[in-house]
């Protein structure tokens, strides 16, 4: 398990979104100031995330209930593993209190499963849908022709 997160879940994003990025300075590696989710650089290899709160209350079915609360999740630990569906049956096993079943969630792009620890903190465990791979591009030495096709 590498924890690759820290996803603050925020009740006004776009403040929090300038405060980190304009006040702090921290480079967006994903989102913007609309975007409900986003990502910085803090130069290793754990990235802060935030989410507008309320996503991830709709995600974890808990956005009916009153948001203030103690049950209103205001931070996620993330770790990503090789295989979400194997940790999630050791957690399980050993104990861990799950909240929601290994499922893919398309939308983000990962197969995630959701946990509580003793205190009642969420720890989301996940490994992307599609793998990332890091593609060295050759560079050209000859200028691109543009090509027509006949009409």
């Amino acid at each position: 398990m590498r924890c690759s997160y820290i996803r603050l879940l925020v009740n006004d994003y776009e403040a929090c979104f300038r405060f980190y990025s304009d006040v702090l300075g921290l480079p967006v590696l994903w989102g913007d100031e609309n975007s409900r989710y986003a990502e910085f650089d803090v130069h290793s290899s754990t990235r802060l995330a935030i989410n507008q709160r309320e996503v991830m209350a709709e995600a974890l079915e808990t956005d009916t209930a009153d948001p203030q609360l103690p049950h209103q999740d205001r931070l996620a630990v993330i770790f990503e593993v090789d295989d979400v569906d194997a940790t999630a049956e050791r957690l399980v096993a050993d104990g861990a209190r799950q909240v929601m079943e290994p499922r893919d969630w398309t939308a983000w792009g990962i197969r995630a499963a959701h946990f509580r620890d003793p205190d009642g903190y969420l720890l989301e465990i996940n490994h992307p849908l599609i793998p990332v791979v890091d593609v060295e591009v050759p560079e050209v030495e000859e200028p691109m022709r543009e090509v027509r096709l006949p009409e």
